[in-house]
């Protein structure tokens, strides 16, 4: 895999307040994205729009790297990736006050993958997708490579790479799929639950992304929306311990704890600006191999459980 990293020219590094940019408000895939990074999932020479409302594109600095092509138009950006899979790194600003970084990994086709395996890493036969509602359960189309050396890229303000890894053990490199949906999804939750007076700085991970072959390895059902790369289990753990904190204050952490972030996650997907964010919303209690956690996802449609 490539990384090819964006060389600055510093021309606004004696800028006062520049260390302190706000981030841009973009529009990406249909989401309103107001991030100080952000990443796009992209097919090789895939041209993907990136609108910047209420700007005229030609006052936006986008600063890109070789094998990636840009076009301004009126209040947004055209990009368009290049057709060797890696990882691109972008910014984009404004003015010195107003800067975002774009990542922008460009994926393997699935077609790629020899019966199920790419590149050493065992993915697994494609999900069987969905008789009633195919739309909403489309196959993966693109795998991301991930090596060590960008595990801990940030892919949005509060999350990076490595929280989205299957946890299948193997050797590097591995593969996930993943959609700009769920990082958008992850951020407004993650406010959400700041705004409900809970200071985090990310959400800890029970799964994100599974392989088919993971999936099915810990006996999940062959339709998980893990499969689809827009899901995560997750549960607050600031203090670090790997278990869900003591949310409600009551001294005990149980299944109360999970309820209320159940709760705020209910709160945020009803929420009509979060259309876009449709989903599944689940609880799970203390396990004997896990303990509390939710269950989110942009599928496209409600869900509870």
């Amino acid at each position: 895999m490539i990384v090819k990293r964006l060389l600055f020219v510093l021309l606004l590094a004696v800028t006062p307040g520049v260390g302190r940019a706000d981030p841009l408000s973009l529009l990406i895939r249909g989401h309103q994205v107001s991030q100080p990074v952000f990443s796009l999932f992209a097919a090789p020479g895939e041209e993907i729009r990136v609108g910047v409302p209420g700007l005229d594109a030609r006052s936006v600095d986008l600063q890109s790297v070789e094998g990636v092509s840009v076009l301004p138009g009126a209040d947004y950006w055209l990009i368009q990736a290049p057709r060797k899979p890696g990882l691109y790194t972008m910014s984009l600003s404004s003015d010195p006050a107003q800067q975002t970084t774009l990542n922008l990994f460009v994926g393997h086709p699935a077609s790629h993958a020899d019966d199920g395996v790419l590149n050493d890493y065992l993915i697994g036969p494609q999900p069987p997708g969905h008789a009633t509602l195919p739309d909403f359960y489309t196959p993966p189309e693109l795998y991301f490579e991930v090596t060590p050396d960008i595990i801990d890229t940030p892919l949005s303000a509060n999350f990076t790479l490595r929280q989205f890894l299957c946890k299948q053990d193997s050797s590097y490199p591995k593969y996930l799929v993943i959609r700009e949906s769920l990082l958008v999804l992850l951020e407004g939750l993650l406010q959400s639950v700041r705004n409900a007076g809970y200071p985090v700085d990310t959400f800890g991970v029970i799964s994100g992304y599974r392989t088919p072959h993971y999936n099915k390895m810990i006996g999940n059902v062959p339709n998980s929306r893990h499969v689809y790369g827009d899901a995560m289990d997750l549960y607050v753990d600031q203090d670090g311990d790997g278990n869900m904190d003591d949310l409600n204050g009551d001294g005990e952490r149980n299944r109360k704890d999970v309820d209320l972030l159940y709760e705020i996650v209910q709160e945020f997907k009803q929420n009509s600006a979060n259309v876009l964010l449709a989903g599944g919303v689940g609880r799970y209690y203390r396990a004997s191999h896990h303990g509390g956690f939710v269950h989110v996802d942009a599928r496209g449609f409600r869900a509870r459980w």
